[in-house]
């Protein structure tokens, strides 16, 4: 039976909202017909209607599952329930009905084999001449969109960025909605973050540097585009994935490379704007030192693929996409309900670490975000006078042995979070970089056991 620590389950939180809810729910009397048995553990637990939430999380993924309105998973009533697991508060028992019926649709969707793509129209398989000309059609409509967003970069370059931060959203809308026209939705994603940098100008000083790096990756996605075919294969994969061009998770899951391996889950970020929720996980394999990241969406009701175990590692058996890099990594099979994190992998100090970046840049130029792991650093806060307003907007900085401080960009409460864990002395780090600064997602006292802090 998996078991859990407070910390873990805590770890799992989609946000800090969730997580400070979670011990409210973790109240023996707020639950009846507890139970739990080698696959699950189960509840029902009384909200504020009149019929209480039926809650269970599985052991075999920590995918959970609650009958309460919220569109977070983990929500706070399944926290509140793994969190009675961990206090050893849950006794075994039978498991009902529903749980069963639960577990067995879940199994029934992960083994459901993937069918053929049929042809348009037909029940057939696709016929690969079509296929080939609907390719070549795409390309067409790829080559005039890119045409059209080099004219408009060339003119946003000539107005300036001080004009460009001054234009209302639906300008830049205007032009990712073209580029979707074009069939080219990762342009229209580089597009709207040029207008959400613009928006945010007024709290980001940095906003101008941030805004020309955008510019500089959109403008080389548009030029590596025209010379697509002179350029090394790895990035020509990276490049056709970044434009917008993806591959089938059952086409992945028939010809991708597969990796079994023991995976620490060393970043674990949700998000939900409303419309589509996502997940985004970084995972290290223990013993091919690969790290890929798990991504997964899901729009209104549709039930969100959970990924690892956050903040455990477990053994699983990943399959890689191809093109962009980390390789985005689908989810298998996996042996066990997980272990802990344990300590965690790094460079010595931050040029190697940043070293590392490089090479992976050097295949795909185009990664927002680059995983970074370094050992022994030391939090520096920033500089706070006596009155207690800081002196200068300076902020957070992780210092490593040689001397070199690189800039913390989180929330400010993962800043606090790592500043307790150091307690003074240095910690290991595990985040992201996107250029500018680190987005610390676990920590552990430098060669101690690892957690979540994001």
């Amino acid at each position: 039976m998996q078991t859990y620590t407070r910390a873990q389950v805590l770890g799992m939180a989609p946000d800090a909202a969730a997580a400070k809810a979670a011990p409210g729910q973790a109240v023996r009397a707020r639950w009846r017909e507890l139970g739990r048995d080698d696959d699950a553990v189960w509840g029902e637990c009384q909200g504020s209607g009149a019929s209480p939430y039926q809650c269970a999380a599985a052991f075999s993924d920590g995918a959970t599952r609650c009958s309460c309105p919220s569109r977070k998973f983990p929500c706070k009533h399944a926290l509140g329930l793994l969190l009675l697991l961990a206090d050893g508060d849950v006794p075994p028992a039978t498991r009902p009905d529903w749980v069963t019926e639960w577990l067995t649709a879940r199994a029934a969707r992960a083994e459901r084999p993937a069918r053929p793509a049929p042809a348009e129209g037909t029940g057939a398989p696709a016929d690969p001449q079509a296929q080939a000309r609907r390719a070549a059609s795409r390309d067409r409509k790829v080559d005039a969109g890119v045409e059209e967003l080099s004219r408009w970069l060339a003119d946003l370059a000539r107005g300036g960025l001080a004009a460009a931060q001054a234009q209302p959203w639906s300008w830049w809308d205007q032009m990712a909605r073209r580029m979707i026209d074009a069939q080219a939705r990762g342009l229209a994603g580089y597009v709207r973050r040029l207008a959400e940098i613009a928006a945010t100008s007024g709290q980001r000083p940095d906003w101008p540097e941030r805004m020309l790096d955008q510019l500089g990756a959109l403008y080389l996605l548009c030029e590596a585009w025209t010379r697509r075919d002179a350029i090394p294969a790895p990035t020509a994969d990276a490049l056709r994935t970044r434009i917008g061009y993806t591959q089938s998770a059952a086409d992945v899951s028939a010809s991708g490379q597969r990796i079994s391996d023991e995976w620490a889950v060393l970043g674990h970020r949700y998000s939900d704007d409303g419309q589509l929720r996502s997940l985004r996980q970084w995972l290290y394999g223990e013993s091919t030192g690969t790290i890929v990241t798990y991504l997964a969406f899901a729009a209104g009701s549709m039930p969100l693929e959970p990924g690892l175990p956050p903040g455990l590692r477990t053994q699983a058996t990943v399959v890689l996409y191809p093109g962009s890099l980390p390789h985005r990594a689908l989810i298998a099979d996996r042996a066990d309900g997980g272990r802990p994190l344990g300590p965690l992998p790094g460079a010595p100090d931050w040029e190697q670490a940043l070293s590392g970046a490089a090479d992976l840049l050097a295949v795909d130029p185009w990664a927002d975000v680059v995983p970074l792991a370094v050992r022994e650093v030391t939090v520096l806060p920033p500089d706070v006078p006596a009155g207690g307003i800081p002196a200068s907007p300076d902020p957070w900085q992780l210092r490593d042995r040689t001397g070199r401080a690189v800039p913390i960009a989180s929330a400010p409460e993962v800043s606090w979070r790592l500043h307790a864990l150091a307690a003074g002395r240095p910690i290991d780090v595990v985040g992201e970089w996107d250029g500018f600064a680190c987005y610390p997602q676990a920590a552990a006292p430098a060669g101690g056991e690892g957690q979540l802090v994001a």
